[in-house]
């Protein structure tokens, strides 16, 4: 059985990793894109580097963890959480929006 991939606002997500201690968001996008704004929560890893195989090693993440998975839109984001489901993480959320949401609602951003 496919491991189905939640959805969630940018807002919902923000209220989520601010409450809870082992919830993690990765920004999938490149390291141009992460250069240029960011959210000032989680952590960075470009889908372009990204092996689902080895996955939980190279981010330190578990399977079991709930990851949030975060880019420009959504889309890559997406693409990178269905990806993660086949090799067997379980708790795969993709944020809907991704940074231009993240902009649009004014959450906190890291200083450049």
């Amino acid at each position: 059985m496919a491991i189905q991939v939640k959805s969630s606002t940018v807002q919902e997500t923000f209220n989520i990793l601010k409450n809870s201690k082992d919830a993690v968001m990765i920004d999938v996008r490149e390291q141009a894109e992460v250069d240029d704004v960011a959210p000032a929560v989680g952590k960075f890893f470009p889908m372009s580097k990204i092996n689902p195989e080895t996955f939980g090693e190279d981010c330190g993440v578990r399977k079991d963890q709930q990851i949030f998975l975060f880019c420009r839109s959504g889309g890559r984001s997406m693409r990178v959480a269905q990806a993660l489901a086949e090799c067997g993480f379980q708790d795969l959320t993709n944020v809907t929006g991704g940074i231009l949401a993240w902009q649009a609602e004014g959450l906190p951003l890291k200083k450049s």
